[in-house]
């Protein structure tokens, strides 16, 4: 999901907890492992994962600043077989599952933030089940840039710069595709000038136009941006 605002109360909850950092790539829980705790993500942004047959991760969902996981296994103690990895540096804080549990009892400002991260999620996942719907390889990548342009972008007079390292493996990864296919899609786009790339950033000039790549009506007057 990610670029979610920072929720004050759960920040003010993590900062009594310990700073980690992480590179990119770097395993923060690896599937079907026990959490040491509850993370809160204080910068960067994390994929959540399974693994294929192959042993290749299949990127579920991306969480950014102001976001906590594993929240099902925080919240109820049900463990599923999830992987969370940084997609970039990543610096979070992490406390046990206990003091996690008994601030929800106790802070119903806590409370309130928890469930505004899960609505987000619910509504991050509904987008990934909205993607399944688009069949051609260069509508799933708009879709995406979409996606993070709504969840990780920021405005710059006309244009939009996702403010976060996006990978032509990512966009595969996230989009169920090869990466040889993904980088097909992406280098079509940027010369047809829907999108550009400056210092490892995805810049979109104009995201109506990016929009209108995609067959079923979208409006970008609907996205969320800064």
């Amino acid at each position: 999901m990610g670029a979610a605002p920072p929720q004050s109360g759960l920040r003010q909850l993590f900062n009594r907890g310990r700073e980690l950092a992480y590179q990119k790539d770097d395993i923060i829980i690896r599937p079907g492992d026990t959490p040491s705790g509850v993370y809160y993500i204080v910068s960067g942004w994390v994929k959540v994962y399974t693994l294929c047959r192959d042993g290749e991760p299949n990127i579920i969902m991306s969480l950014g600043a102001g976001e906590a996981f594993p929240m099902a296994w925080a919240v109820s103690g049900i463990q599923r077989d999830i992987g969370f990895a940084a997609l970039d540096s990543t610096k979070v804080r992490r406390i046990s599952q206990q003091d996690f549990t008994q601030a929800l009892k106790f802070d119903s400002s806590i409370t309130n933030d928890v469930l505004r991260v899960l609505a987000g999620y619910f509504f991050a996942l509904a987008s990934e089940v909205d993607n399944l719907q688009y069949r051609s390889a260069r509508e799933k990548v708009v879709f995406r840039l979409v996606f993070l342009a709504n969840n990780f972008g920021r405005k710059d007079g006309s244009r939009i710069i996702i403010a976060t390292r996006v990978t032509n493996d990512y966009i595969a990864r996230s989009t169920n595709m090869t990466r040889e296919t993904a980088s097909r899609e992406l280098s079509r786009l940027s010369r047809k000038q829907l999108i550009r790339s400056m210092s490892g950033q995805i810049i979109i000039p104009d995201l109506g136009r990016l929009c209108n790549e995609i067959s079923r009506h979208f409006n970008p007057s609907t996205l969320s941006l800064d």
